[in-house]
């Protein structure tokens, strides 16, 4: 009995230990240590489905396509159904082509547009200083599923976008959701190419 005693004794001391030194890993985990996983990810493809919730219309609208992203400021979208469309953004310029018409925009002159992007793009790179400059950054869960709350500095980008959630598993975007001011919201559910 009193080995039984002991041997339990040790046990718990082994895995208190352990909890122990367990513990500075997890106290590790925040938006610093996100960013530094996230800026160690190359270049990719990835496919996506967007499903958008409008006040004006009675069902969502879902949309499937190809996302291709290029460190450090390139960023498409290739939408192939149910409509062809194609969103590029590279540096300060955004392209948009849909229905055989292309418009360009610089990006500083629509704030609104340039903070929702810079979410994208400051996430996919890691990239803090980026992201605080447009939004205040909440960080939820582990290194294994995260999700990232964006939440916008400018009273401007404030009257249309209320959030962005960003969720992960590991260094891997899986998922932008967006939440607008007026009730509107869209989900961009994202699948790495391998």
């Amino acid at each position: 009995m009193i080995s039984g005693n002991r041997r339990r004794s040790r046990d718990l001391w082994l895995t208190l230990l352990a909890t122990l030194l367990c513990v500075p890993a997890l106290a590790a985990w925040d938006v610093a240590a996100l960013m530094t996983v996230l800026a160690d990810h190359p270049a990719g493809k990835a496919r996506f489905t967007e499903t958008k919730i409008l006040s004006v219309l009675d069902t969502p609208v879902v949309s499937t396509g190809e996302l291709i992203y290029s460190p450090p400021d390139r960023l498409e979208k290739n939408t192939l159904a149910p409509k062809p469309e194609s969103l590029a953004v590279k540096g300060d310029t955004l392209v948009l082509e849909r229905d055989g018409r292309r418009r360009e925009l610089n990006l500083p002159q629509h704030p609104e547009a340039m903070s929702i992007i810079e979410a994208v793009r400051g996430t996919l790179i890691g990239n803090r200083g980026l992201l605080e400059q447009h939004y205040k950054l909440e960080l939820k869960g582990n290194p294994r599923s995260w999700q990232l709350i964006l939440k916008p500095r400018q009273a401007r980008v404030l009257r249309w976008v209320k959030e962005i959630t960003v969720t992960g598993q590991a260094g891997e975007i899986i998922q932008i959701d967006t939440e607008q001011t007026d009730g509107d919201k869209s989900s961009l559910r994202i699948e790495p190419l391998r």
